[in-house]
């Protein structure tokens, strides 16, 4: 059976190829000549046909084996790059390392720890991959992924999230706004103003979505809630799909009571702009005369552009279509893309966080090299001058 061919065939094939005589070969292998012979007729009896011509002085590649050296050569050497690489690996001196992170980690955290990690393993490769919340959560799930440093998100099968820092969300505007003038703002305020924000697949989303009241109405339409999450990430999440197209029952109840969840939101903003215009009527007094009423500001907050991308963002409220939301770090990252044109303003009223954490799968141990280079995150990233509030830990 041609599985019983091994690299030890590879290897003494090569050698004949390249030496011209049994001898030559055998010597070079140490190898007995009558040892290296015999591999040689095994390797011919389980191909099926002849790799040499010989004769009493000298051996010469038939038609097959000249055909087939240049793939012997190359399977050699990958199995040696392999092990090598292996080799390497197993003293944490080299490898890739696969990142998939936030913008905001990849712009503002990473390449500070990035140069001095490079400086101290040269022969480490990175690999980094920019990409929302759901988005990081899924690639290390599929193994696409090392691990992750990003928001939280809906819990995934054998995914674990360690806290890593918190950065407190605002309002991102134009220097001429009234916000702009401000040190904080409440969320309240933001119900008469023109709104740009990300789509469902941010974990920025998600998050906002879990300030509002709505929270317990949209949790009972199914009888749990989404603590951190908007259900209509849950609802747009590609594997919470393919999980619930293959049968898998939790998958298949994720995505009803995402459905429900998000269905219940929409009837609690509809309600809440309504009972807004009938109080409105009344001069400002709720409708049963009990007083102002409570109108919940984040359910009201519906974009009038969306968008997957901050940068996108940022150039919407630097043209004055609206203002946005967005935790610090990411307003500042937002703010390379327009220098000067936007002002960032703290949210109050209550003060409302973002987690920011690394993402791993609990069954699938880190390389060295990973390690390293996560051991060296959590070290130095705390350390460092950023342009934002952040909270460690």
């Amino acid at each position: 059976m041609l599985s019983s061919i091994s690299l030890r065939h590879m290897r003494v094939f090569v050698a004949v190829a390249d030496h011209g005589t049994f001898t030559a070969a055998a010597e070079v292998l140490g190898l007995t000549p009558s040892g290296l012979t015999a591999t040689i007729r095994q390797f011919e009896d389980v191909a099926g046909t002849p790799l040499f011509d010989r004769t009493t002085r000298q051996v010469t590649l038939s038609a097959t084996g000249a055909r087939f050296l240049p793939t012997a050569r190359r399977l050699i050497s990958e199995f040696e790059e392999a092990l090598g690489d292996l080799d390497a690996l197993s003293k944490g001196i080299g490898g890739t390392i696969r990142i998939a992170a936030a913008p905001s980690v990849l712009t503002r955290i990473l390449p500070g720890v990035i140069s001095q990690f490079v400086d101290e393993h040269p022969d480490a490769r990175l690999r980094l991959d920019e990409l929302n919340a759901g988005e990081v959560h899924e690639a290390v799930a599929r193994n696409e992924a090392d691990f992750g440093i990003a928001g939280e998100w809906h819990a995934l099968p054998d995914i674990a999230f360690s806290p890593l820092f918190s950065d407190r969300f605002g309002v991102l505007c134009r220097p001429t706004h009234a916000f702009a003038k401000r040190s904080a703002i409440a969320w309240s305020e933001l119900a008469d103003q023109a709104f740009v924000g990300l789509g469902p697949e941010s974990g920025t989303r998600a998050m906002m979505a879990a300030q509002g009241s709505f929270a317990g109405e949209a949790g009972g339409a199914g009888g749990d809630t989404y603590a951190g999450v908007d259900p209509a990430e849950v609802a747009a999440s590609p594997a919470v799909k393919r999980a619930a197209a293959l049968g898998l029952p939790e998958a298949q109840m994720a995505l009803r009571r995402a459905n429900a969840s998000e269905r219940a939101i929409e009837r609690v903003a509809k309600a809440a702009l309504a009972k807004r215009a009938e109080d409105a009527k009344n001069g400002g007094r709720a409708a049963d005369g009990s007083g102002s009423t409570m109108i919940d500001p984040i359910a009201q907050l519906r974009p009038i552009v969306e968008t997957s991308n901050t940068i996108t963002l940022a150039a919407m409220v630097a043209e004055g279509v609206g203002v946005t939301v967005l935790p610090e770090l990411a307003a500042r990252v937002a703010d390379l893309a327009a220098p000067g044109k936007l002002t960032f303003v703290p949210l109050c009223e209550p003060i409302r966080k973002r987690p920011i954490g690394i993402i791993t799968r609990q069954s699938r141990s880190l390389s060295p090299i990973a390690r390293i280079f996560l051991a060296m995150v959590i070290e130095q990233a705390p350390k460092m001058d950023l342009p934002a509030a952040i909270e460690w830990g």
